[in-house]
């Protein structure tokens, strides 16, 4: 099965949802290569915690599909619901909007070699590990990490979604940490309620930049390949009639 079959859905990403790359099987920047396919992802489907800077004081979402296929790891990213969490919000905007892109995960090591064998102690081939978290973050230690889809089109339709579902209940669960966080309306000081509010438009800006940002892309990608056609035939036209005078 290709990455295109295993991410392809017709369900469209919502406004708070992203498709990432979460982890693959290329060299990464601490030397070290994490084998997708050896990730046990058992327990995480259970607590599918999604993490700003791997940090566990702030949950900003959950997992509401992930999977391994093709060397890549790859999962449907769900922010906290709007106003819950002003972390949430401020990482959903920029990662809708563009600006943050790196992923990464949380794994706890089972079975690893040496990618040297002359040197032991340095770089490891993880062969087995379980994943704990999936994070947003500036700069991803992965270098094929990364969001892949931000805004839903036919282009991308192919791209993100058939991954393996997990449980509502178990996203939910997920969620509700973000919720028992967040202060109700009565409590939020002046500051804390505009501040709030300025979150949300952020993120209704941030879903239609993406989306005209996707369309700007597929109008640019259709011109690329109607010219590529073009060229084409014109150089069959040239293998059979000669120069064109």
């Amino acid at each position: 099965m290709s990455l295109e079959r295993f991410m392809a859905s017709s369900e469209s990403l919502g406004p708070r949802e992203i498709g990432v790359i979460a982890s693959t099987d290329e060299l990464a920047r601490d030397g070290h290569i994490v084998e997708p396919s050896g990730i046990d992802l058992t327990a995480y489907r259970a607590n599918p915690i999604v993490l700003f800077n791997h940090n566990s004081a702030e949950p900003i979402g959950a997992c509401s599909a992930v999977g391994v296929e093709d060397g890549q790891l790859a999962a449907r990213i769900e922010f906290a619901p709007a106003g819950v969490s002003l972390r949430a919000d401020e990482i959903c905007a920029l990662a809708k909007a563009g600006v943050l892109k790196g992923v990464s995960i949380g794994f706890d090591p089972i079975e690893c070699e040496p990618l040297d064998p002359k040197s032991p102690w340095g770089g490891q081939h993880i062969t087995k590990s379980e994943l704990l978290e999936i994070s947003m973050v500036a700069v991803p230690a992965d270098t094929g990490a990364g969001v892949v889809s931000r805004a839903f089109s036919a282009r991308q339709k192919r791209l993100i979604q058939s991954l393996v579902p997990i449980s509502r209940r178990s996203v939910e669960s997920v969620l509700s940490q973000a919720r028992r966080r967040a202060k109700p309306d009565y409590m939020l000081t002046s500051q804390e309620w505009l501040a709030r509010e300025m979150s949300r438009a952020n993120a209704v800006w941030a879903t239609g930049e993406a989306s005209r940002r996707e369309a700007s892309s597929r109008s640019t990608e259709e011109l690329r390949f109607q010219v590529e056609e073009l060229r084409e035939i014109a150089e069959a036209q040239e293998r059979c009639f000669g120069p064109l005078r």
